[in-house]
């Protein structure tokens, strides 16, 4: 462990410095209010700008050797009894599980109040000590549950309808673009145009001309079966392109019950 540890997280320029002016009353009397705290006009708030990322990759190197080792190394060379260096102990919990608690034959972590989260969840330290042996371990299964969360949360993303998008029917579909509202015709892809050897012909395009994306149809081949994909997520399936593009009408709007312009705009 480098000896100016604690210079490294710590000593840097304190952030909030520029909000120290002092609020100026109001030049109308009958503007002034009539209640307010003794911290109202006084806005300088300084805070710590501290960078545990070299705190964490320490811990980390530190996986498989005793605890109490490593505990004595970070007071070694980062001392308790200074206010400064001693507000770094307390992120360690930050970063490790220091006393798990055994319940229900599961290891848990206090998460405040004496609320007891399993040590596989996904917001759980990445580090833990082992009660048994005493060791610092790597929390693999909160690294997996929260790989799993990330996953699973894409997938309902994904698996969620657009509100740009209403499917007429197979080859037929609504999509809004820049807030004008236009009917789409797919059409599926056709095959490659293979010359000699197997390899792309030059005297005929290898594919159409997508009114969408407005350039060569992009080969997607057989669909991925992955949710999250982005090929898959152009017209909601692969294997088809827009061949057609037509703008709606004000009576296909009122029919439809749609307008021209983004209702994500007036929330």
């Amino acid at each position: 462990m480098r000896k100016d540890m604690y210079k490294v997280i710590v000593e840097r320029p304190r952030r909030g410095g520029g909000y120290n002016a002092e609020r100026q009353p109001p030049i109308d009397p009958e503007d002034q209010p009539q209640h307010e705290s003794l911290k109202l006009r006084h806005r300088s708030r300084k805070w710590l700008n501290e960078n545990l990322r070299p705190l964490e990759r320490y811990l980390h190197a530190q996986a498989g050797r005793p605890w109490d080792r490593v505990y004595s190394e970070l007071c070694a060379r980062i001392d308790r009894r200074n206010t400064v260096q001693q507000h770094i102990h307390q992120h360690l919990e930050q970063f490790v599980v220091i006393r798990p608690v055994v319940f229900d034959n599961r290891l848990h972590y206090q998460l405040g109040w004496g609320v007891l989260r399993p040590l596989n969840d996904p917001w759980a330290p990445k580090l833990y000590v082992d009660p048994d042996s005493g060791l610092l371990l790597d929390n693999r299964a909160a690294c997996e549950a929260k790989r799993e969360f990330r996953r699973r949360r894409s997938q309902e993303r994904a698996a969620r309808p657009s509100p740009d998008v209403r499917n007429l029917d197979e080859l037929r579909q609504l999509r809004r673009i820049d807030g004008i509202w236009y009917e789409i015709g797919l059409a599926p892809l056709p095959a490659r145009v293979s010359g000699p050897a197997g390899k792309p012909s030059k005297t005929r395009p290898t594919m159409p001309y997508d009114v969408v994306i407005q350039g060569p149809a992009q080969w997607i081949g057989k669909p991925c079966g992955h949710p999250a994909c982005t090929a898959c997520q152009v017209y909601g399936r692969t294997g088809v392109y827009a061949h057609s593009k037509r703008q709606l009408n004000r009576h296909e709007l009122q029919r439809h019950g749609l307008s021209n312009h983004d209702d994500r705009r007036l929330h």
